[in-house]
């Protein structure tokens, strides 16, 4: 069955990319196509744009976490119901781990999946020298087929005509249309990138003037037929076996945990897990479950509801107290610590950790980096075991209390590898700031379900 698929690139960051991106897949939907949306890289706050803009889970393709075989299954699996499928890429075409190598990059994506590139151009101010930049992006790497653009900050038509004579003519390639110069258009952004989706009152509305004005200039029905793509064949990577029975498995998810790698949660629910979500802001205390994952997010935009939720904290640090398993990742290890500061005010957490956090005003840790995990945690059970993530975070730890650490983390580094420990372990919890995609190591979450089969066991034996 052929279908439609392409990767909507850009020249450089803020280009408008995640704006046309979201226009184009609610336009897409609006003429009834089921639309399948991707994002390249480790970002979690643009995927959940598209998912409110498709009603379809947005899915992660990250080259550095990923295998390729990983890459590709994913995308084939979770295309083959969709009519057509958008993947947002990251940063400029051409942006890769370190800045030496494609490796991470939309472009490396694009290769993978053997994707045609549309590529967002900001037109703003441009005239010949639009073919210059363009003809650039094409010569720059012959393996990755730029199929078209599409302009945006383009004032009118004629700007449009202009513009769009220039590039067909130069670089043979078609310019499917324009996004108009609207203020309306923009999508606010504050210290981890934008807000998120659910916290903009008037998002579907944003959301069908974008597609509204898409639908306008810019001819979909050429663009959905030039990119059609026969879907191809993609094998499932190696897997641990399914566990035997269920265990249930709680996530922290409102707004302030909602970091979360979707095909990592379905990975779960493929070895055996039925997940419930649960809300650490609302809820009094934890539903029935035997394990339990804190995400990241923004707690630290709601400590006064989290700090005020008195029955959760102590219900959540009672359970895990007596054993329930926990992973937790960035905002979830800070939300086990003792307190949080910001605003130069101090709020009281669960105080599961001896910890004590507060906001800083620059990057703590941010990019790619694997970590080598001790033996004995809810991922690794009876051996060490290596997993790829991301840290991205402004918090950190300002007390000065001396606690043992289980993660050996590695950042690549052109010239030298960078190292450091962090992590921390007591009792069947683990936590630390990197964000790991669980199908980078997939025994990882196989470990997390069988202690919480252990869990489940352990307390059925004490009835």
């Amino acid at each position: 069955m052929v279908k439609t698929a392409f990767l909507l690139a850009a020249t450089q960051s803020n280009s408008g990319k995640t704006t046309i991106a979201m226009g184009l897949m609610k336009a897409f939907c609006n003429m009834g196509l089921n639309v399948q949306p991707f994002k390249v890289g480790p970002d979690y706050i643009d995927p959940m744009y598209h998912t409110a803009a498709t009603g379809r889970n947005s899915r992660n393709l990250d080259s550095f976490m990923l295998e390729e075989d990983t890459i590709r299954y994913l995308f084939e699996k979770n295309s083959n119901d969709a009519d057509l499928s958008i993947v947002e890429g990251v940063m400029g075409l051409y942006d890769g781990q370190g800045g030496f190598s494609l490796k991470g990059s939309s472009a490396h994506i694009a290769q993978l999946l053997d994707l045609p590139v549309i590529l967002v151009v900001n037109g703003n101010g441009m005239s010949l020298s639009v073919a210059a930049l363009i003809k650039g992006f094409q010569d720059f790497s012959p393996e990755t087929k730029i199929g078209g653009v599409i302009l945006n900050q383009v004032k009118n038509d004629s700007g449009f005509i202009h513009l769009k004579e220039i590039i067909e003519t130069n670089c043979k390639i078609p310019v499917y249309g324009y996004l108009p110069k609207n203020p309306q258009f923009a999508l606010n952004d504050r210290h981890l990138g934008l807000y998120c989706s659910e916290e903009i009152n008037d998002l579907d509305e944003k959301f069908e003037r974008i597609a509204e004005a898409l639908t306008e200039h810019c001819d979909l029905n050429r663009l959905r037929e030039d990119m059609a793509r026969v879907p191809h064949d993609a094998s499932a990577p190696p897997l641990p076996s399914k566990i035997d029975g269920s265990v249930t498995i709680g996530y922290a998810r409102d707004s302030a945990f909602n970091f979360y790698y979707r095909d990592s949660l379905d990975l779960l629910e493929e070895l055996g897990a039925t997940l419930i979500p649960f809300s650490p802001m609302k809820d009094k205390s934890l539903p029935p479950m035997d394990g339990v994952i804190l995400g990241g997010g923004y707690p630290e935009l709601y400590l006064e509801e989290l700090s005020a939720n008195k029955s959760f904290l102590r219900d959540l640090k009672e359970k895990l107290e007596q054993g329930l398993p926990c992973f937790a990742e960035c905002g979830g290890l800070i939300y086990l610590g003792k307190t949080m500061t910001i605003h130069d005010k101090t709020h009281e957490l669960t105080g599961f950790f001896p910890f004590d956090f507060t906001m800083t005003d620059r990057l703590q840790h941010f990019g790619y980096m694997e970590a080598s995990i001790e033996a004995g945690t809810p991922l690794t059970t009876e051996g060490e075991l290596s997993i790829r993530g991301h840290e991205f975070h402004y918090t950190k730890r300002i007390d000065t209390t001396d606690y043992p650490t289980s993660y050996r983390v590695t950042k690549k580094r052109r010239t030298k590898d960078v190292h450091w420990e962090e992590g921390y372990r007591k009792q069947n919890v683990l936590g630390g700031y990197p964000h790991f995609n669980f199908y980078s190591n997939p025994q990882c979450a196989k470990n997390l379900l069988l202690m919480a089969k252990a869990y489940h066991k352990e307390r059925l034996d004490q009835k």
